[in-house]
């Protein structure tokens, strides 16, 4: 459908059918990108990105001021969402996949339009930056609206956004009151093994260099603002102690820490079936002892980005291990420069003491 046009019955739908995902919004562009889901391909799909397993031919281009106008003349009531924050690379897919095949959930994995807001969070009121504050929060209503719609009034959408997302946390969780949200990390040191390998290694510096270290240098003005100032392994490292810092802080906050909770998932890897439990109670999803069992045999075995391919907690110990000999050096100088950061104190103190 060409950009701009805007069929009535379809704009009536929007507010409640997520069949058309948000998949992303252009604002200098003034378009919204809807593309076509059932539910199973909202399961399927890794995360809802590109790379999406569409249930039609085409997406669908509509005017980006038109939608607004309507999300403003609907003045629908917020829906509740609840969501999986997590500190990058640490089974946070498996875990939204798991809970996915619950009868109560809509998974919606990483979608793009909540990373665009994050990183345009950041730039808001710079001299030049395109999009106003205002606007900015019309985007944001939008998208929390669009992403609670569910298919059966039964359930509820289980939002897991990208970890470099963090900086939107207190205001997802702040929509309605009624939010709940995992926060998943591991500990600094597997955190280290495993982003400094060589598959997600590229990952580690570009995201570093883009804007991690923007974000670390606004809190520790008196460091080195140059990627080229630090080793692999410190980046790394700055990049879980900022995750860390994103998920203490709900964690510590009165209004919010009754309604999150935190797991190791190399606990919940040791034994699935309690951790499991305890989420789903949680999140008031409870699941009899069969329905777990279940869905840890369906997706325990293989990895959660690559279902094709077998993976377990061995293979997965098996590869942090031969990792961790191979990139000692890196993961010692990673640790040695956390640890200095957090004795200096100030907004990373006891990071590793409560997270890993």
């Amino acid at each position: 459908m060409p950009p701009g046009q805007m069929p009535g019955d379809l704009l009536s739908d929007l507010a409640d059918d997520p069949a058309w995902y948000l998949r992303d919004v252009e604002p200098t562009r003034g378009q919204a990108i809807f593309s076509p889901l059932d539910e199973a391909r909202y399961q399927d799909s890794i995360v809802l990105d590109n790379g999406i397993k569409r249930a039609g031919p085409r997406d669908l281009v509509v005017d980006l001021d038109g939608l607004l106008r309507l999300a403003h003349k609907l003045n629908l009531p917020p829906r509740p969402i609840h969501y999986i924050f997590h500190i990058g690379h640490c089974g946070s897919t498996l875990m939204s996949t798991i809970l996915g095949g619950l009868d109560g959930f809509l998974a919606l994995r990483e979608p793009p339009m909540l990373m665009g807001l994050a990183r345009s969070m950041r730039h808001l009121g710079e001299t030049g930056f395109p999009i106003s504050r205002e606007r900015w929060e019309q985007l944001l209503q939008l998208a929390l609206g669009l992403l609670g719609r569910t298919w059966r009034p039964t359930q509820t959408a289980l939002v897991k956004p990208t970890s470099h997302a963090g900086n939107l946390i207190p205001l997802l969780m702040a929509c309605t009151g009624r939010e709940r949200a995992l926060l998943l990390h591991v500990g600094l040191e597997t955190y280290l093994t495993t982003m400094l390998r060589a598959e997600v290694r590229r990952e580690t510096m570009l995201f570093a260099r883009d804007f991690r270290l923007r974000d670390f240098v606004t809190l520790m003005p008196e460091m080195p603002d140059s990627v080229e100032a630090y080793r692999p392994g410190e980046l790394a490292a700055m990049s879980w102690l900022l995750h860390a810092r994103e998920l203490a802080a709900v964690m510590d906050a009165g209004a919010l820490n009754k309604r999150t909770l935190g797991l190791d998932f190399d606990r919940f890897l040791a034994d699935p079936e309690p951790s499991l439990r305890q989420v789903c109670e949680f999140f008031s999803q409870p699941a009899d002892d069969a329905t777990l069992q279940r869905l840890l045999a369906i997706h325990g075995k293989r990895s959660a980005k690559d279902p094709g391919r077998s993976y377990d907690h061995a293979r997965r110990k098996a590869d942090l291990s031969a990792a961790s000999k191979t990139y000692a050096e890196e993961i010692s100088a990673g640790l040695r420069w956390a640890e200095r950061i957090e004795t200096e104190g100030g907004p990373f103190s006891r990071l590793r003491e409560r997270l890993g």
